[in-house]
Protein backbone atom coordinates (compact mmCIF):
# COMPACT_ATOMS: atom_id res chain seq x y z
CA UNK A 1 0.00 0.00 0.00
CA UNK A 2 2.03 3.16 -0.96
CA UNK A 3 1.39 5.67 1.55
CA UNK A 4 0.24 9.31 1.19
CA UNK A 5 2.22 12.63 1.17
CA UNK A 6 1.39 15.11 4.20
CA UNK A 7 -0.12 19.05 2.75
CA UNK A 8 2.61 21.33 4.07
CA UNK A 9 3.10 25.25 4.39
CA UNK A 10 5.96 26.89 4.63
CA UNK A 11 5.69 30.85 5.19
CA UNK A 12 9.05 31.22 6.24
CA UNK A 13 12.99 29.27 7.15
CA UNK A 14 12.03 29.03 10.54
CA UNK A 15 9.10 26.84 10.03
CA UNK A 16 11.27 24.62 7.45
CA UNK A 17 14.05 23.74 9.69
CA UNK A 18 11.38 23.23 12.87
CA UNK A 19 9.94 20.73 10.22
CA UNK A 20 12.91 18.89 9.63
CA UNK A 21 14.15 19.33 13.14
CA UNK A 22 11.03 17.52 14.34
CA UNK A 23 11.31 14.75 11.65
CA UNK A 24 14.88 13.63 12.74
CA UNK A 25 13.31 13.62 16.41
CA UNK A 26 10.31 11.71 15.76
CA UNK A 27 11.37 9.59 13.21
CA UNK A 28 9.37 9.83 10.05
CA UNK A 29 7.93 7.40 7.23
CA UNK A 30 8.39 7.68 3.89
CA UNK A 31 6.15 7.89 0.92
CA UNK A 32 8.86 8.40 -1.74
CA UNK A 33 12.15 7.03 -2.11
CA UNK A 34 13.94 9.83 -0.57
CA UNK A 35 15.27 9.99 3.22
CA UNK A 36 15.18 13.01 5.15
CA UNK A 37 18.81 13.43 4.73
CA UNK A 38 18.62 13.30 0.95
CA UNK A 39 15.69 15.73 0.89
CA UNK A 40 17.82 18.50 2.54
CA UNK A 41 20.82 17.71 0.71
CA UNK A 42 18.57 18.60 -2.38
CA UNK A 43 16.89 21.39 -0.99
CA UNK A 44 20.26 22.55 -0.03
CA UNK A 45 22.13 22.43 -3.71
CA UNK A 46 19.08 23.60 -5.09
CA UNK A 47 19.09 26.89 -2.89
CA UNK A 48 23.47 27.06 -3.17
CA UNK A 49 22.81 26.91 -6.76
CA UNK A 50 20.03 29.97 -6.50
CA UNK A 51 23.21 32.36 -5.08
CA UNK A 52 26.32 30.65 -6.78
CA UNK A 53 24.76 30.02 -10.34
CA UNK A 54 23.14 27.16 -12.05
CA UNK A 55 25.18 24.68 -13.99
CA UNK A 56 23.00 25.45 -17.61
CA UNK A 57 19.74 27.34 -17.82
CA UNK A 58 17.05 25.98 -19.59
CA UNK A 59 16.62 27.29 -23.41
CA UNK A 60 14.94 30.92 -22.88
CA UNK A 61 11.73 30.13 -24.90
CA UNK A 62 11.16 26.85 -22.12
CA UNK A 63 11.75 29.24 -19.29
CA UNK A 64 8.97 31.27 -20.45
CA UNK A 65 6.79 28.44 -21.28
CA UNK A 66 7.27 27.16 -17.79
CA UNK A 67 7.45 30.62 -16.30
CA UNK A 68 3.55 30.32 -17.47
CA UNK A 69 2.64 27.14 -16.75
CA UNK A 70 3.83 26.73 -13.17
CA UNK A 71 5.63 29.87 -11.42
CA UNK A 72 2.28 31.28 -10.87
CA UNK A 73 1.00 28.05 -8.77
CA UNK A 74 4.15 27.52 -6.91
CA UNK A 75 4.35 31.12 -5.75
CA UNK A 76 0.79 30.39 -4.11
CA UNK A 77 1.85 27.53 -2.55
CA UNK A 78 0.08 24.86 -4.81
CA UNK A 79 0.62 21.83 -6.17
CA UNK A 80 1.99 21.69 -10.08
CA UNK A 81 0.71 17.92 -10.59
CA UNK A 82 4.02 17.57 -12.83
CA UNK A 83 6.86 15.36 -11.58
CA UNK A 84 10.38 17.48 -13.01
CA UNK A 85 13.25 15.46 -12.91
CA UNK A 86 15.83 17.54 -10.60
CA UNK A 87 19.04 18.74 -12.73
CA UNK A 88 21.78 16.08 -12.54
CA UNK A 89 23.81 18.16 -9.84
CA UNK A 90 20.94 17.54 -7.28
CA UNK A 91 20.10 13.89 -7.74
CA UNK A 92 20.26 11.93 -4.84
CA UNK A 93 21.43 8.38 -5.72
CA UNK A 94 23.43 8.03 -2.42
CA UNK A 95 22.97 8.12 0.74
CA UNK A 96 23.04 10.92 3.08
CA UNK A 97 22.73 11.10 6.81
CA UNK A 98 19.60 12.64 7.90
CA UNK A 99 22.10 15.26 10.60
CA UNK A 100 24.45 15.71 7.72
CA UNK A 101 21.59 17.05 5.65
CA UNK A 102 20.16 19.15 7.74
CA UNK A 103 23.06 20.63 8.42
CA UNK A 104 24.02 21.65 5.20
CA UNK A 105 19.88 23.04 4.73
CA UNK A 106 20.52 25.20 7.60
CA UNK A 107 23.47 26.70 6.14
CA UNK A 108 22.43 26.99 3.05
CA UNK A 109 19.12 28.63 4.03
CA UNK A 110 21.94 31.05 6.04
CA UNK A 111 23.24 32.29 3.00
CA UNK A 112 20.25 32.20 0.56
CA UNK A 113 18.29 34.28 3.39
CA UNK A 114 21.20 37.07 4.12
CA UNK A 115 20.24 40.28 3.58
CA UNK A 116 23.29 40.93 1.39
CA UNK A 117 22.29 37.76 -0.52
CA UNK A 118 22.19 37.82 -4.53
CA UNK A 119 20.34 35.75 -6.88
CA UNK A 120 21.24 34.56 -10.26
CA UNK A 121 18.31 33.60 -13.34
CA UNK A 122 16.62 31.04 -12.35
CA UNK A 123 17.00 27.79 -14.27
CA UNK A 124 13.64 27.31 -15.32
CA UNK A 125 11.54 30.44 -14.68
CA UNK A 126 14.79 32.94 -15.43
CA UNK A 127 14.52 36.18 -13.37
CA UNK A 128 12.86 36.32 -10.15
CA UNK A 129 12.80 38.94 -7.71
CA UNK A 130 14.04 38.35 -3.98
CA UNK A 131 10.12 37.83 -2.41
CA UNK A 132 9.43 35.07 -5.85
CA UNK A 133 12.64 33.43 -5.07
CA UNK A 134 11.78 32.75 -1.57
CA UNK A 135 8.36 31.29 -2.19
CA UNK A 136 9.24 29.62 -5.12
CA UNK A 137 12.01 27.69 -2.38
CA UNK A 138 9.72 27.34 0.36
CA UNK A 139 7.43 25.44 -2.27
CA UNK A 140 9.93 23.54 -3.25
CA UNK A 141 10.60 22.31 0.57
CA UNK A 142 6.86 22.08 0.82
CA UNK A 143 7.08 19.80 -1.48
CA UNK A 144 10.01 17.19 -0.53
CA UNK A 145 8.84 17.55 2.58
CA UNK A 146 5.71 16.42 2.13
CA UNK A 147 6.84 12.64 1.26
CA UNK A 148 7.60 12.40 4.92
CA UNK A 149 5.38 12.30 7.40
CA UNK A 150 6.56 11.83 11.73
CA UNK A 151 6.51 8.56 13.71
CA UNK A 152 4.39 9.86 16.37
CA UNK A 153 3.11 13.94 15.38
Amino acid sequence: MKKSRRVLHFNNWESVLAEVEGLQASGYTRAGNLSLGQICNHLAIILEMAVDGFPKPMPWLMQRFLRLLFLKRMLQHKPIGLRVPAPPIARQDKPVEDARGIARLRAAIQRFSAPQAAYVSHMAFGDLTPDQWKHQQLWHCEHHLSFLSPLHP
